[in-house]
């Protein structure tokens, strides 16, 4: 007799393995591995047994206790070993090549970057692969998969992906957490030379034709890839599947407003090119020269990485009477506890070409939290989000002076959090959202076997 377990637990004979290639998994920290994380979460309730293949030595910058904690000790988790270099060494030789100082021993570093990079496409990333190759070929050829699901980036592993789809025939299902083209632009290792654009294009061309389905995290971007997969050749199938928020993570999170006379206005996450705080911080620099009393009642609160530009930006607050309080990258639970702990949550999206087409992960998280959310950015899908749900107030990057005088509304009138009629986010829930992509799964498995 055939039974189910769905929440967890042995593997049954009514489930299907599929194999979860995701260069970063826990004990690795960040946005993008809390989406692996979710999936393999979710995915037995859905009839699908996760076997996650991931890094045994990543290079990544940070590493996060409560993710791996969630980790199902009934998935199994193979971790293969990578040959490039640290996190730290890969910063160093940035750092190097943006020296305007010259000596032979740094020309000599910018030179064996500049050549390694051309070398390792599309990422230093790639550098896994064949280890990762070899373990996989062994698992799966041990033990009957069904399909095999890679998230990217790093967008290397989808070329690991091909490979296996080649070698075993299994339906192929890619899911890019950013677009491939668009994130080269902006990536610190990437190189952006025209030579170098194209190969990127044609290594592009080659996983959208292998792929059976591809995922996108916006539906701007899910337009986009089908776009190129047409131009590829492709017949992939392509699907949305947002970024959200776990039911069990935001559960008795207090939404009660404080009672200060402060405006405490929180960001978590990363502070880079595509999040720059510039709009913010010139809106404080306007506030602490024209109306200082107001300026000294709000406390901003940064927790996460930041680029040395970024960090140089937050710096130009250090003389004036604005309450800073930096963070480095804090566990997902305590980033939720600090989110919560917000007047004001804020949200940050340059206005840079292509940005149209991102929605920045934390912002599922901040609309389940109900908490007022102060959005700095452009036209484009992040926007219209934004406007469909929660308490929002949006301002373009360029309009510093409209964020001063909202600032200054905001200390006097107290911001007011989403009640119980706002919006349902069903949609964006990580459970919802796994059985989008089992649905997928069944969709891809069931084509395979008609064809077998």
């Amino acid at each position: 007799m055939e039974f189910k377990i769905r929440q967890g637990g042995m593997m049954t004979r009514d489930q299907r393995r599929l194999l979860l290639i995701s260069y970063a998994y826990p004990p690795v920290g960040g946005g993008g591995v809390q989406r692996s994380v979710k999936f393999a979460k979710y995915l037995p309730q859905y009839d699908w047994r996760p076997t996650v293949l991931t890094a045994a030595d990543p290079s990544v910058p940070v590493r996060d206790s409560d993710l791996s904690m969630e980790l199902d000790p009934e998935t199994t988790v193979l971790r293969a070993r990578t040959f490039e270099p640290s996190y730290r060494t890969k910063q160093k030789l940035i750092a190097t090549q943006t020296e305007s100082s010259f000596s032979p021993k740094q020309w000599i570093r910018r030179s064996a970057r500049k050549a390694a990079m051309a070398l390792l496409q599309p990422d230093p990333q790639v550098l896994w692969n064949p280890s990762a190759s070899r373990l996989a070929t062994r698992t799966l050829r041990d033990i009957p998969h069904e399909a095999v699901y890679v998230t990217g980036p790093p967008f290397s592993s989808f070329l690991l992906g091909r490979t296996l789809k080649r070698r075993f025939g299994l339906p192929l299902v890619l899911d890019f957490r950013d677009e491939w083209l668009l994130a080269s632009r902006h990536f610190e290792n990437h190189q952006r030379s025209a030579i170098e654009i194209r190969r990127q294009r044609k290594l592009l061309d080659k996983v959208l034709r292998a792929a059976d389905a591809v995922v996108a995290t916006t539906q701007a971007s899910a337009n986009e890839l089908s776009r190129q997969i047409d131009a590829a050749g492709g017949r992939a199938s392509v699907h949305c599947i947002y970024n959200g928020y776990d039911e069990d993570d935001v559960a008795q999170r207090s939404t009660e407003t404080s009672a200060s006379d402060r405006l405490r206005i929180v960001y978590t996450g990363t502070l880079w090119k595509l999040t720059d705080i510039s709009p913010l911080v010139d809106a404080l620099l306007q506030l602490a020269t024209t109306d200082p009393d107001s300026a000294a009642r709000i406390d901003l609160v940064l927790a996460g990485r930041r680029t040395p530009h970024q960090d140089a930006i937050v710096r130009k607050l250090d003389p004036t009477c604005v309450n800073v309080q930096g963070h480095d990258y804090l566990p997902h639970g305590q980033s939720l506890e600090l989110a919560a702990s917000a007047d004001v949550l804020l949200l940050l999206l340059a206005d840079q070409p292509g940005a149209e087409r991102v929605v920045p992960a934390k912002l599922f998280e901040y609309l389940a939290l109900r908490r007022p959310i102060l959005a700095v950015c452009g036209d484009g899908e992040t926007a219209s989000l934004v406007g469909r749900h929660g308490h929002t107030l949006r301002f373009s990057p360029s309009h510093a002076d409209g964020i001063a005088r909202c600032l200054v509304k905001l200390l006097d009138q107290r911001p007011v959090v989403a009640d119980a009629d706002a919006p349902s986010l069903d949609q964006f829930s990580r459970r919802v959202q796994t059985g989008q992509l089992a649905a997928i799964m069944n969709a891809v498995s069931r084509c395979r076997s008609s064809l077998t």
